[in-house]
């Protein structure tokens, strides 16, 4: 657990990004493994095309690499330094909140080109919206002076019910 509690609250996120990550691993995996064998000539019903399986290909790769790269963001131990600092100087977070991507830049730290932050400065009070708008990828988490919002629990899966006490 990293020592920064801006960058220890982003841990939950890490580790779902993680899973994320994983997953879409083995997907990739699984279309690469589509496209090099044939299918058999009795299959009951016909296989994607190639190049369908070629454009799910590249879309999971895309997002595996928006993955990294937001992973390699959340690892990294600027982010909680940035933000500790923003939090501790409403006149640096005014100066974020005015180009936060520059800001970020200024600082070593690269966003993805779907990333966008909104900082909002009120007296001494900071928070931050940050939204990745890639479509493959899409998320929103709050950051304030005391760290990052804990992220949403998952949905029950649809189909299930759950048991009342009788």
């Amino acid at each position: 657990m990293p020592d920064n509690p801006h960058q220890a609250t982003l841990q939950p996120y890490l580790e779902l990004h993680q899973a994320d990550l994983a997953d879409l691993r083995e997907q990739a995996d699984t279309l690469r493994e589509m496209l090099r064998r044939r299918p058999p000539d009795d299959a009951p019903k016909p296989p994607p095309s190639r190049s369908a399986l070629q454009s799910d290909l590249a879309s999971v790769e895309r997002s595996i690499s928006t993955h990294e790269q937001v992973i390699g963001l959340a690892r990294d131990e600027r982010v909680g330094e940035v933000l500790q600092a923003v939090a501790d100087d409403p006149e640096l977070a005014r100066e974020a909140a005015a180009d936060p991507r520059a800001f970020a830049a200024r600082h070593g730290l690269e966003l993805p080109g779907t990333m966008v932050i909104n900082i909002l400065v009120a007296g001494r009070d900071v928070s931050a919206r940050i939204s990745n708008l890639d479509p493959d990828m899409p998320f929103e988490i709050t950051w304030t002076q005391d760290g990052f919002q804990a992220p949403p629990e998952p949905a029950a899966p649809l189909g299930r019910e759950v048991a009342e006490p009788a």
